[in-house]
């Protein structure tokens, strides 16, 4: 308050140094304020320049402090919040929810219309679908470590498969110049993904009547990411882009990773890997696809296990020199293979089947998963009103890719 007190004074200062500096133009031309501009002295028009750019300065800084003002005393006030019947203080965020349940118990859906939100254009809390949102991204590896983009339309990625030329030259050489060539054109098409979940009655009206409105959401939400990310994880990881309802590309399904691989051999066992395996796989990716923040290895329990069990004579290979190997699993052992850190997959195959892909290593930064939409819901309070409960469907629009091939490397069957 006494900074913005300032520049007022400081802008009535100037405003009656301006008005004197005008009055003495007057007196000495005769002429009137306004011809000051176009009829004043060289000393005088830059004067006045002067004090119209002070002056306007002074007055955007007054009104950037009063809207500081205005907005710190907003965060300053508290939350809203709203007293239940039974007494329990609900905040904003809880008060939505308690307005969902209530609709729902009711079957209301003018409700439902009125708390429809823009990002999903439902009827669905966005605490809801905030909650939803986060355990999804607990409940899923892979989208935790891909390359993950929001588009509003079907996406198209080129390919580069060249470089433009560079080259040393001497003085005065004529240099040829050359473009970047794009091989291909990858294409995201979001796939629909959706999840149905029940609630009871009981579950909504306790809800309600005992202000436990965070715990049903969180119920709620748990239900439906815990699905959703299974779901999509599989699909990351084995997803079938040719199947008859068209999934996302899964970084694990065969021949989507085909130029640097490791074949262990036709329908061999993932139990048949090395350790030469190891280095000659990880040495497949190009070094500048090595030191990407999102370099991994996205591998199987099983095919840990294998690999943290390969010995050299009767010593475990991973140990670190000089360590006896008789403490080495009760010290334990960090997580990473061959000095990178690995992710387990759920989905990741143990399969011996020819082509079955055991192991990734790469830089999922080229792995792009894009989402159309946030969450979409579509609430149905009568299919199952007999049984007393109410069913929420929730839609999600997602693809995913492999945008670069040769960042990665597969041990394979």
């Amino acid at each position: 308050m006494d900074e913005q007190n300032d520049g007022l004074n400081e802008l009535q200062n100037i405003t009656h140094q301006y008005r004197k500096s005008l009055a003495a133009y007057e007196a000495r031309t005769g002429r009137q304020g306004q011809t000051v501009d176009l009829r004043g002295s060289g000393e005088e028009k830059q004067a006045f320049a002067r004090m119209d750019a002070d002056m306007t300065a002074i007055e955007e800084s007054v009104k950037l402090k009063a809207m500081e003002a205005r907005l710190a005393k907003l965060e300053a006030e508290p939350t809203i919040k709203r007293v239940s019947g039974n007494g329990t203080v609900r905040s904003a965020s809880d008060e939505q929810a308690y307005r969902w349940l209530s609709a729902i118990a009711r079957g209301d859906v003018h409700e439902f219309r009125a708390l429809s939100t823009s990002s999903s254009n439902a009827a669905i809390p966005s605490d809801l679908e905030r909650r939803i949102v986060e355990k999804k991204q607990q409940a899923g590896v892979i989208r935790s470590m891909a390359n993950v983009s929001r588009i509003t339309s079907d996406r198209k990625v080129a390919v580069e498969d060249g470089l433009p030329t560079s080259a040393w030259i001497a003085e005065a050489t004529l240099q040829t110049a050359s473009d970047p060539t794009f091989a291909t054109q990858i294409t995201f098409d979001p796939r629909t993904l959706r999840c149905s979940t029940t609630m009871s009655q009981q579950l909504i009206e306790d809800a309600i009547g005992q202000g436990d409105i965070g715990t049903a959401m969180d119920y709620v939400s748990r239900k439906i990411a815990v699905s959703m990310a299974l779901k999509e994880e599989q699909a990351f990881t084995l997803g079938n882009t040719g199947a008859a309802v068209p999934e996302p590309q899964g970084i694990c399904y065969p021949s989507v990773i085909t130029t640097n691989v490791i074949d262990l051999g036709t329908n061999a066992a993932y139990t048949t890997v090395t350790a030469d395996n190891i280095i000659d796989l990880v040495h497949k990716v190009g070094p500048e696809y090595r030191v990407g923040p999102r370099v991994s290895w996205l591998i199987s329990d099983l095919m840990v296990a294998q690999i943290r069990k390969l010995k050299s004579s009767s010593d475990y290979i991973w140990l670190p020199a000089g360590t006896p190997n008789t403490n080495a699993l009760a010290a334990g052992v960090a997580g990473t293979i061959y000095g990178f850190p690995y992710r387990v997959g759920k989905y990741v195959t143990t399969t011996a089947t020819d082509l079955n892909v055991f192991a990734v290593f790469g830089d999922f930064d080229y792995y792009e998963i894009v989402d159309r939409t946030g969450i979409t819901a579509l609430m149905d309070p009568y299919s199952l009103q007999a049984n007393l409960q109410t069913r929420l469907n929730v839609f999600q629009r997602t693809d995913a890719k492999v945008t670069l091939e040769s960042a990665f490397a597969a041990i394979v069957s």
